[in-house]
């Protein structure tokens, strides 16, 4: 009676305590890519520097609206100035309460190119930042995505090495019953002991891999580190032609986004070089207060006003040609920059391209080499089970066997690899879908 209390304690303590293991999270590689994308920093971080250049943007468009300030006042002062004159006698010169309100209304009539080149230099700006975000979604879906295809990789390996465990024990077993036949020594026992022993060990480095690669990779997607992955992937070797995307590098988010930063700089030429130009603006104002403009009579009073405003600043010293040689640089800098990442990516293109094409024949080739060793291993087994073959010699093989499985289900899933490579560096939409 007591043994079964303890039972139904430790029962209820696992439903209370151990919680329910938690069920594996099936994963396809388009959802993976989804899942990053809404756990990157650096998107958030793109997305509000996207919203500031739009505020900026809309504040500069602003300036071509008119202005109204308005200025209230309140004043008191212990002794006036008083003036005396003829026959009317001393009187005070203000007033020692005073109060003033004063309302103005200014509208930007000319403005030699200032408004006009600042709103297109933060327009560009907002461009940039669109492209940036863009960019960033790119980076996100092609770490995501290798980081996906890579833990594929790790799984199909320590698949293989798990066969191979399986072989090595299947090997062993039958060492035993022909040593029991007496068709076997104790030195076959012993290799094919050390066989199982080294292939165990190699299993679990295997399984390690993978368990590595899961956890980075829902890191990435913001899952926990032990959730439990299921990659719904379906890996295929490439078809008789191979499907490679020919997609011009323009695409790439960041050269658009420095074809932005070009324009803005050639903006800010003109805006610096808009210093030559004066500025008109118009303005009307009101005026009320006490005393306002009777200083001799502390009563309220008021006044409307009109007119049109000049300001022309022109530095001796030559800062306005040098800020627009400066701007002129800038935008220079910013080509050469241009030029060197299209360069960096036409190069990246190409390198990419021809590594699909090994990929590619890489994955014929192991294939076809695994399925002769698959047929060599057979032929041994049969041999070794008949006593014409050596325990030693078909473990040899079946590392062999080992070795050409392995090679082959890592190159269909490098094949994939390298075309991720290649729709990153051209700047594919298709990276953000499945294989």
């Amino acid at each position: 009676m007591r043994n079964n209390s303890v039972i139904i304690l430790l029962l209820v303590s696992l439903t209370l305590f151990g919680g329910e293991v938690p069920a594996a999270v099936s994963l396809s590689l388009s959802d993976a890519i989804q899942m990053a994308a809404r756990n990157s920093y650096n998107i958030e971080s793109s997305k509000y520097d996207s919203l500031a250049a739009m505020y900026q943007y809309k504040a500069a468009k602003s300036l071509r609206f008119p202005s109204l300030n308005l200025d209230a006042r309140s004043s008191f002062v212990d002794n006036i100035p008083t003036v005396t004159f003829p026959l009317m006698g001393s009187r005070d010169f203000g007033s020692k309460n005073s109060y003033q309100a004063d309302l103005k209304l200014n509208v930007p009539l000319f403005t030699g190119g200032k408004i006009s080149s600042n709103i297109k230099i933060n327009s560009e700006n907002l461009h940039a930042g669109s492209f940036a975000l863009e960019a960033e979604r790119l980076n996100s879906a092609y770490g995501s995505r290798k980081a996906y295809l890579s833990a594929m990789l790790a799984g199909a390996v320590a698949s293989s090495a798990e066969a191979s465990l399986k072989r090595v024990d299947i090997i062993r077993s039958n060492v035993h019953n022909l040593y029991q036949s007496g068709l076997a020594d104790s030195i076959d026992i012993l290799e094919a002991e050390l066989a199982y022993q080294q292939v165990s060990l190699a299993a679990s480095e295997k399984q390690s891999a993978v368990a590595t690669a899961m956890i980075n990779l829902a890191n990435l997607l913001g899952l926990p580190g032990e959730t439990e992955l299921d990659l719904t992937e379906t890996i295929t070797p490439p078809g008789a032609e191979q499907n490679v995307p020919t997609s011009d590098k323009s695409n790439r988010a960041e050269l658009k986004m420095l074809d932005s930063k070009i324009r803005a700089a050639e903006q800010t030429t003109r805006l610096n070089s808009s210093e030559y130009f004066p500025s008109v603006s118009g303005f009307a104002g009101y005026s009320y207060g006490k005393p306002n403009r009777d200083y001799f009579n502390g009563e309220w009073d008021h006044y409307w006003i009109a007119g049109l405003a000049l300001n022309w600043n022109l530095n001796l010293g030559g800062r306005t040609s040098h800020t627009a040689n400066a701007a002129r640089q800038a935008a220079s800098s910013a080509r050469m920059q241009r030029h060197d990442l299209e360069r960096s990516l036409t190069i990246m293109a190409e390198t990419t391209l021809e590594k699909i094409k090994l990929a590619y024949q890489t994955v014929g080739t192991s294939e076809i080499e695994y399925d002769i060793v698959r047929k060599k291993y057979r032929l041994a087994d049969n041999k070794q089970k008949a006593g014409l073959l050596t325990v030693n010699r078909l473990l040899e093989i079946e590392a062999e066997l080992t070795s050409s499985e392995q090679q082959y289900r890592a190159s269909i899933i490098n094949y994939h690899i390298a075309r991720t490579e290649h729709l990153y560096a051209i700047g594919s939409e298709k990276i953000y879908g499945g294989l």
